[in-house]
């Protein structure tokens, strides 16, 4: 016998194997070569088919035919399986009318076929033998008792089959082969839409089109109502529009349109987002960041009320690999943005032991290297931890972005965030207008930290229809809280997963391997070596404006506020002109908008970034961020006039005022400002309190500033003791 292999996964074609066609039912193989196979059919004609019209079918499963004509298939697919198992128990009936066997063939002959009347061996005629096999079928039918249920509940008029039935399928048969055996209301097109008036339907449709994300939806009824007052407008008469038809047909527009703006939107964009994946690869390529909304509610310890923050992160997309997250207050501004870059240029690391988790540490600023208890591996990891277990250090690597990938946010197009791009020679690549999709590897992932979320108290949903009633009277983390639980969930959760959207080859068998973002991450360090960004304590002034302001006997004098330390300033009070720029003898100031408590400045000879408080920073507990100071002398202006902070008085006035705010703040605005200066002045103290720190490291203090002449800061001697 000879055999011809399908596609992998297929049946193999074989002499003697039936195929089902569209014209004569089931035929038989008789012969198989190069160009295609002969079959014959229930009557013994042959046939040949060119293997470009036979299409492999699934493997032969309870007498299944082996494969079928590819004209039959989108149809024959189409049906259910019961309208199927129907049709083909019409075509065992026929079959077994005109030949006897109910497969169509001699050689497949069931046990006592053919049996009598059926078949031309007999002499029966047609009509006689469709008799007999309807009086077989009505007494089939009697004994089916979930028919004759059927029957009893009304839902059949008659478990009989009549002759006349019998005969209009061999007809059938005759006229159109299986395909006219198929019950014709389960393959007759939908008109329903058709008895509504043309106009009607142009006019509906335009009217969902609209709805793309932008506008507010609206009703069904009141889309109706637009669409005949539009008609009515332009002219339109005799508009045909039944009742429920029209009903079902704003429902289907409405389904495929969508029923929320979120999902008109995502639709919207589906018709301009890419189709495939950016060929990132290498780490570092292409780093994304965006902002959204948490859904946890955060506990304010300065007015004891729940608040809403927001999270930014940034995500490398060649590997995945979360580099960077920072919760910060809403309505971000671009020194956040700064600072989340900021961190992504930094290493990290988590260190776990039994219970106890370290925060994200920075890794970086050695004072010396000692390699006399080096650790050499004998594997090529560089990140990926032991997922044998928990404890032990985890690594957040860190790099320098080649571009960044973000939306039209304010924080992302504002001048300080484009020159901080500019001045470290990072592009940027900003979305088409209205595409989010453009960066879709950053809002995925914002579906995926929602696991991370779930997992705390406060947990509000996605919307205000997820909303418990009860989630502001739960024990809530403060927002410092909930930026250490998602960097833990990052560092212990995601990073050791699996990652479905990371493929180490193009190849089906390799392509299927369960691979994380930190192995990616050292698979590609395997082609681009280390990419380290050498690290300095002061990196972190990079970040910040600078402001110039000249130094004068009391110090420098910034937002009405002055800043000193005789210490540091003293030997720049009367330097010349030019000194620091050309034009002036000011001198450049690194201001932190987070908190306006103090401000730093770089000192020349020392090399050392020192801070410079303001001097009435320890009279007041007050967070001081830009927008706090800003209100606190808009409302002292608004009592004194424009003319009233002096130099001799500001600071008192000041002091006063930020008591004011915070003592009793009556507003909600106010209590929002407030709270979110409070998160901005404790995250601004962490990041210069870790730079201070390293700085110590690399410049010791007491090595780093010159000593100067001390004659005056002496003990005087005591002359009346001399002779």
């Amino acid at each position: 016998m000879k055999a011809i292999e399908m596609n992998d996964g297929r049946t193999t074609l074989a002499e003697g194997e039936r195929v089902r066609t569209k014209k004569h039912g089931v035929v038989l193989i008789v012969a198989i070569d190069d160009d295609g196979v002969e079959v014959v059919d229930a009557v013994g004609s042959l046939d040949r088919m060119a293997w470009d019209e036979i299409s492999t079918a699934c493997e032969v499963v309870t007498g299944e035919p082996a494969a079928m004509v590819e004209a039959l298939q989108p149809m024959w697919d189409a049906l259910d399986e019961n309208t199927r198992e129907a049709t083909l128990n019409k075509l065992e009936i026929v079959l077994e009318i005109k030949t006897g066997f109910r497969e169509g063939h001699p050689t497949l002959r069931r046990d006592g076929e053919p049996r009598f009347p059926y078949g031309p061996t007999f002499g029966m005629s047609i009509n006689q033998r469709c008799i007999r096999m309807a009086e077989e079928l009505t007494e089939a039918c009697r004994s089916d008792s979930t028919l004759q249920r059927r029957v009893e509940d009304g839902e059949l008029q008659s478990s009989s089959i009549s002759a006349t039935t019998v005969r209009g399928w061999v007809r059938a048969y005759h006229r159109g082969g299986l395909c006219a055996l198929v019950d014709g209301r389960k393959v007759r097109p939908s008109r329903r839409w058709e008895v509504i008036d043309p106009r009607y339907r142009d006019v509906a449709t335009r009217m969902f089109d609209a709805l793309d994300g932008d506008r507010s939806t609206v009703a069904n009824r009141e889309i109706h109502r637009r669409t005949l007052l539009e008609l009515k407008q332009t002219g339109a008469q005799n508009v045909v529009v039944p009742q429920r038809a029209t009903s079902q047909f704003l429902a289907s527009l409405k389904r495929e349109r969508g029923k929320t703006t979120r999902a008109q939107l995502s639709r919207k964009l589906r018709s301009v987002s890419g189709t495939q994946s950016y060929p990132a690869i290498r780490p570092g390529q292409i780093v994304a960041i965006d902002a959204t909304r948490a859904d946890n509610l955060v506990y304010d310890p300065l007015s004891g009320r729940a608040y809403s923050v927001e999270v930014l992160t940034a995500i490398d997309v060649a590997t995945r690999v979360v580099l960077a997250l920072r919760v910060v207050p809403r309505s971000a501004n671009g020194i956040e943005a700064g600072l989340l870059l900021y961190d992504v240029l930094r290493p990290f690391s988590m260190a776990i032991k039994g219970t106890s988790i370290s925060p994200w540490r920075w890794a970086g600023v050695p004072g010396q290297l000692d390699l006399s208890n080096l650790i050499v591996r004998a594997d090529r990891r560089l990140i990926v931890p032991d997922f044998s277990t928990l404890d032990g250090e985890h690594l957040i690597p860190s790099l320098r972005p080649e571009a960044i990938r973000c939306d039209w946010g304010s924080i992302f197009v504002s001048r300080l965030f484009r020159e901080l791009l500019q001045s470290l020679g990072i592009d940027l690549l900003l979305n088409r207008g209205g595409k989010a999709n453009d960066n879709a590897f950053v809002e995925r992932w914002f579906e995926t930290i929602q696991r991370g979320l779930q997992q705390i108290p406060g947990y509000k949903g996605r919307g205000v229809a997820e909303r418990g009633r009860l989630v502001a009277e739960e024990p809530l983390l403060t927002a410092r809280e909930l930026q250490d639980h998602l960097r833990h969930y990052i560092g212990t959760d995601y990073h050791r997963a699996p990652h479905t959207g990371l493929l180490l080859s193009a190849n089906d068998t390799e392509r299927r391997a369960r691979v994380c973002p930190l192995e990616m991450f050292d698979s590609m360090l395997e082609f681009t070596g280390r990419i380290d960004v050498p690290q300095s304590p002061d990196l972190v002034y990079q970040f910040l404006p600078i402001r110039w302001g000249t130094i004068g006997h009391d110090g420098v004098r910034f937002f009405n506020m002055t800043y000193s330390s005789p210490a540091v300033l003293g030997p720049y009070r009367n330097v010349p002109v030019g000194f620091f720029r050309p034009q002036d003898r000011a001198a450049p100031f690194h201001v932190d908008p987070q908190d306006l408590s103090r401000i730093w400045f770089r000192d020349r000879e020392s090399g050392r970034v020192e801070e410079l408080k303001w001097r009435g920073a320890d009279r007041t507990d007050a967070p001081m961020s830009m927008a706090i100071v800003a209100h606190a002398c808009a409302q002292i202006r608004n009592r004194g006039g424009n003319h009233v902070l002096k130099r001799d008085s500001a600071t008192q006035l000041i002091l006063d005022q930020l008591g004011e705010i915070t003592s009793a703040p009556k507003r909600p605005a106010i209590r929002r400002k407030l709270a979110a200066a409070a998160m901005r002045v404790g995250q601004a103290t962490i990041d210069h309190g870790e730079a201070q720190r390293a700085q110590d490291v690399i410049t010791p203090r007491s090595m780093s500033r010159p000593q100067h002449s001390q004659s005056l800061r002496q003990p005087w001697p005591n002359y009346l003791d001399e002779d």
